[in-house]
């Protein structure tokens, strides 16, 4: 399994680096010139010049994420943590179109701070890039939207609807002008499952009783009121000594963070419900993204988005190979069907649907909810 994983992940990392080394270093043409010929182009007609414009001299950009950094450099370690893999990519596909002209210095492992603390930092300026998961929603309450439970059904419906769905592009929009936060790009973090130590969850009516630890968040605490639970807001940094000593019967988590909070260590069992599609999102300060040259943002756009790639991968290589295996010899594993999982939504949504729709206003929810089953029509699961 070990050997297996490790290959996986060399392939992958391979085959991406193979992509971006054929895929760019362009000569840079002169912006002027070029917004000069964009301006006296016909409507519906095709440009004849690439925006290639890149900065006069060096810019240096500063990525903050919450991962280790430990890939590949630590013995033992097989495969990079999802934000760490997303920075990679993004590092190397921006340094290598550009030609140098422009570099990112990595922070991993939350040197500069939480994500939540370099959300604050690239929102005044003094960081440039952050990526991480929650907080953003004390910014810009409708991204919330997403942590509507059991809305996405799976990885490629969440994907589809993150890449191509006009609503999540305004509300992008919105958020930048109103947060000062320019979206790059999504990827995932993992999706979250219940454990607990009083008894196997296989329907909403085995939640009912139980102490859970959730995040400081209306969302999550609504959702387990509606399956009978009870919730209790506990941060991180306690969670393990808060299930040891009882505290708390059980908390909900992807599978990468269970191991990385050892929590298979003081849970009996897990159900791999996965209740919510949790984020990993790239965020720039735009004044910074717009004082950029337009070939420079287009590098930056399209290197988060092969970095959302690489995100993806990693993850489901953490939480499903490497860790899922380790996690499971503690714990005793419940993975529910599509119908029971349909079971869960149709208990745990109206909750959170009616607190969403009270904050945000009900046209926007049920947009929301509209565009995710437009995504599955176009992923084929809807029919």
């Amino acid at each position: 399994m070990r050997k297996t994983g490790f290959k996986v992940c060399v392939f992958l990392m391979a085959a991406a680096m193979a992509f971006l080394a054929f895929s760019c270093d362009q000569s840079p043409a002169p912006q002027q010139s070029q917004q000069q010929a964009a301006s006296t182009t016909p409507a519906g007609a095709i440009p004849n010049f690439m925006e290639l414009s890149l900065p006069a001299s060096t810019v240096t950009l500063r990525l903050s994420y919450d991962d280790n950094p430990l890939w590949p450099t630590t013995p033992g370690v097989i495969c990079p943590e999802p934000e760490h893999a997303f920075a990679m990519l993004f590092q190397d596909y921006v340094e290598s179109a550009s030609g140098g002209k422009i570099k990112i210095e990595k922070f991993g492992g939350m040197a500069l701070g939480t994500f939540r603390q370099t959300l604050e930092m690239v929102q005044n300026g003094s960081l440039d890039i952050c990526l991480g998961t929650g907080s953003v929603g004390n910014f810009f309450p409708p991204f919330e939207l997403f942590t509507i439970p059991y809305i996405f059904k799976t990885d490629d419906i969440a994907v589809e609807f993150f890449n191509n769905s006009p609503l999540w592009a305004d509300l992008m929009d919105q958020m930048e002008k109103d947060a000062g936060f320019k979206y790059l790009g999504m990827g995932q973090n993992g999706w979250r499952n219940f454990t607990n130590n009083v008894r196997p969850i296989k329907s909403p009516d085995d939640c009912k009783g139980i102490k859970f630890r959730v995040m400081e968040s209306p969302v999550y605490v609504e959702m387990i009121k509606s399956l009978g639970g009870s919730a209790v807001p506990i941060s991180w940094n306690e969670v393990y000594t808060s299930l040891q000593t009882k505290v708390v019967d059980g908390q909900e988590n992807p599978i990468s963070v269970i191991y990385l909070g050892k929590i298979h260590e003081v849970q009996k069992y897990i159900t791999m419900d996965g209740h919510i599609w949790s984020e990993n999102v790239m965020l720039m300060n735009s004044k910074k993204f717009h004082s950029l040259p337009v070939g420079a943002q287009q590098i930056i756009q399209q290197a988060a988005k092969l970095g959302a790639v690489a995100n993806d991968v990693a993850e489901r290589m953490m939480s499903n190979i490497v860790h899922f295996e380790i996690v499971a010899k503690q714990m005793e594993v419940y993975i529910p069907s599509a119908v029971e999982k349909q079971k869960f939504g149709e208990v745990a949504q109206p909750a959170v649907l009616k607190y969403l729709s009270d904050k945000l206003g009900k046209d926007l929810v049920d947009s929301f909810v509209r565009e995710v089953q437009l995504a599955e029509v176009r992923t084929g699961w809807r029919r």
